[in-house]
C-alpha cells in the first residue's frame, strides 16, 4: 500500500507538471531520434552502397529489422571513426567520395541507441536507394573475361600471371572501367597494366605509369570526369597483377572487366604517375621507420585522383607538393594507413601542379612485434609483390593543363624542370654512366651549395632518388661530401670528391667505403646555365 501511495503521488505530480508545461517527457519524446525519421536517411546516404546483399560488407543495413541487432555496434564504429571507412586527413567535403559522417549525424546515431533504438513511424521511412544489379556503372559496352584462377586452399598469397589481348575493331576511348571478381572471398586486388600509356604509345620510359585500372577491397568502379578518359586499342596487351588470399578451402575466381566507351571527342586524356620507390629496406624490430621518395612534375597538370599504397607494415603516408615559388602543401595525408582498405581519393576540385613541382612522398612503417599484422618482425623487409613484402607508392591520375594529352616526359625533361627550381649557382647537370644498366646514362641533378647540406637527385622513370649530400667540405674549388646510394641490391656508403672549374664545369669520382660496390665511377657535368 505504501508503494502504491508513493506511485500515486508521483503520478499526480507528474500530471500537474505536464499540465503546467514543466514536465520534460513530451519534449524528449519529440526530440528522440527514431530509425525511420532520423537514422535511416544517414545509413541510406553513407552505408547501404556496401551494406546490402551481394556486396563486401558482412551485414545488410536496409531496414529496421536488419539494423536493430547491430545498433550498438554501429554506434561504436561511427563514434570511433572506423565506419564509414576513410583514412585521409582532410576537411569533410574536400574529397568527393568522402563518406565520413558529420558530427551531428554521429550524435543522432548515438542518441538513438541510448534511447533504445526506437523504430518510429514507418510511414516516415525514406525510399530505399536503388542500385543497379550486377554492374554498378550499368551494362558495359564491352566485357573482358580473364582466365579462370584456381586458388589453393593453403599456402602463401597467390599471384597468378594473367594476360589478355584486347579484341577491338578500332581504337576507342573509355569513360569508365569496372573490375568485378567473381569470388571476393579470396580476391584481394587486381592491377591492370597496358602495353602503352597513351594515344602515341607512350610507355614507362616516358615516366608515365601504364595502369588502366585498379580493383581492391573498398574501391568503387572507376568513372572518369565528364569528357575525360583513357585510350584502348585493337591488339592492346594487358598484363594483370592479381593477388589472392587462400581461404582454407580450394576456391576459384573468374574476374570480368567492363569497359564503357565515350562518345564524341575525348576532351582530356587521363594518365597515371607512380610516385614512390622500390629501393628501400626496413630494418627488423623498428616501430617507426621512415622511407622517403620524390617525383618531379615537368609540365603543368591537374590531379584528379590519388591512390596511396603500402602493405601490412604501413603506418602512414603523406604526399607533399613543393611548388616552384617555394610554397609547400600536403596534397593527401593518410595518418593511419589500413592495408585492408585500398581506397582511391578524388578531390572535389582538380589540383593544379605547375611544371617544376617536386612531390615528396613520406611514409612510415612498423616492422616490430607491436604490429599485430607483421608476419616476421625479426626480418628486414624491402620492396616485393607478396603481402609479406612492402611497397611505397602513391599513384596519382592527372590531365594536361593545356591540350588533350600530356606531353611525353623523359628523365631529362624532369631533370631540367628540377634544375630550374634549384639555386642556379649551386645546381649542376650531371649524366652518370651506369655500366650495370648496359652503358645507359642517368641524367641527374646535384645541388652542391658552398654551405649547408646538399642533395643528389637521380630521376628514374618519373620518380626521384633523393640522396642527401652530407658533410660537404670545400677547399677552394675542390669539394668532398658523404653520400649513401642504393640501387636495388647494390650500393652503399661513398665519399664523393672532385673539383668545379671557373666556367662551372664539374668533375668527380665515387670512393666506396667499407668494401661497398660503386655503381658509378667518375663523372662530369656543368653548373646550371653554364652549358654542358
Amino acid at each position: 500500500m505504501e508503494q502504491l501511495a508513493v506511485r500515486t503521488r508521483v503520478g499526480i505530480v507528474g500530471a500537474v507538471l505536464m499540465v503546467l508545461g514543466i514536465g520534460g517527457a513530451p519534449a524528449l519524446a519529440q526530440d528522440q531520434p527514431t530509425f525511420s525519421r532520423d537514422v535511416a536517411p544517414i545509413l541510406y546516404e553513407n552505408c547501404v552502397s556496401c551494406h546490402r546483399p551481394g556486396e563486401l560488407a558482412p551485414m545488410a543495413l536496409r531496414s529496421y529489422d536488419e539494423v536493430r541487432p547491430w545498433a550498438r555496434g554501429i554506434r561504436d564504429k561511427v563514434v570511433s571513426g572506423e565506419m564509414p571507412p576513410w583514412f585521409a586527413e582532410s576537411p569533410l567535403g574536400y574529397f568527393k567520395n568522402d563518406l565520413r559522417l558529420e558530427d551531428t549525424e554521429v550524435e543522432i546515431i548515438s542518441r538513438w541507441v541510448d534511447a533504445g533504438a526506437p523504430q518510429g513511424d514507418p510511414s516516415m521511412l525514406p525510399a530505399l536507394p536503388s542500385f543497379p544489379e550486377g554492374w554498378q556503372l550499368g551494362e558495359p559496352d564491352l566485357v573482358v573475361t580473364l582466365p579462370k584462377v584456381d586458388v589453393p586452399a593453403e599456402g602463401p598469397d597467390y599471384y597468378p600471371d594473367l594476360s589478355h589481348t584486347l579484341d577491338l575493331p578500332e581504337k576507342r576511348w573509355i569513360r569508365g572501367i569496372e573490375v568485378r571478381p567473381s569470388n571476393r572471398k579470396v580476391a584481394h586486388h587486381s592491377v591492370i597494366f597496358t602495353s602503352s600509356g597513351g594515344a602515341e604509345g607512350r610507355g614507362l620510359e616516358s615516366g608515365f605509369f601504364d595502369v588502366l585500372a585498379v580493383w581492391s577491397v573498398g574501391t568503387n568502379p572507376h568513372e572518369f570526369p565528364q569528357g575525360m578518359g583513357r585510350w584502348v586499342y585493337p591488339g592492346q596487351e594487358w598484363t594483370i597483377n592479381a593477388h589472392y588470399h587462400p581461404s582454407g578451402t580450394a576456391e576459384s575466381d573468374e574476374t570480368q572487366i567492363g569497359l564503357y566507351f565515350g562518345e564524341g571527342e575525348m576532351q582530356k586524356e587521363v594518365m597515371a604517375a607512380l610516385a614512390g620507390t622500390m629501393t628501400f629496406e626496413i630494418p627488423p624490430n623498428v616501430s617507426n621507420h621512415e622511407v622517403r621518395a620524390s617525383y618531379i612534375v615537368d609540365q603543368d597538370v591537374n590531379v584528379i585522383s590519388y591512390f596511396p599504397h603500402m602493405h601490412v607494415r604501413g603506418l602512414n603516408m603523406d604526399l607533399i607538393a613543393n611548388y616552384p615559388n617555394g610554397e609547400q602543401q600536403s596534397l593527401i595525408n593518410v595518418p593511419e594507413y589500413n592495408f585492408d582498405w585500398q581506397l582511391f581519393y578524388y578531390p572535389e576540385q582538380h589540383v593544379p601542379l605547375p611544371a617544376g613541382t617536386r612531390l615528396d612522398i613520406v611514409a612510415n612503417y612498423n616492422n616490430s612485434a607491436s604490429n599485430p599484422n607483421n608476419p616476421n618482425p625479426d626480418q628486414a623487409v624491402g620492396f616485393g609483390l607478396q603481402t609479406t613484402d612492402e611497397m611505397m607508392f602513391n599513384v596519382f591520375e592527372f590531365v594536361a593543363d593545356e591540350g588533350v594529352s600530356p606531353v611525353p616526359a623523359t628523365d631529362e625533361s624532369r631533370r631540367d624542370a628540377l634544375i630550374a627550381s634549384l639555386p642556379a649557382d649551386a645546381a649542376y647537370r650531371i649524366d652518370l654512366a651506369a655500366p650495370m644498366l648496359g652503358g645507359r646514362t642517368i641524367p641527374t641533378a646535384l645541388h652542391l651549395p658552398r654551405s649547408g647540406e646538399g642533395t643528389w637527385y637521380l630521376p628514374m622513370r618519373g620518380n626521384l632518388l633523393v640522396l642527401p649530400a652530407e658533410a660537404i667540405a670545400w677547399d677552394g674549388d675542390s669539394y668532398r661530401f658523404d653520400l649513401q646510394l642504393r640501387l636495388g641490391p647494390i650500393g652503399g656508403q661513398f665519399v664523393v670528391a672532385g673539383e668545379v672549374a671557373t666556367d662551372g664545369a664539374i668533375q668527380g669520382n665515387f670512393e666506396a667505403q667499407g668494401g661497398g660496390f660503386a655503381p658509378f665511377s667518375t663523372f662530369e657535368g656543368a653548373r646550371a646555365g653554364a652549358g654542358n
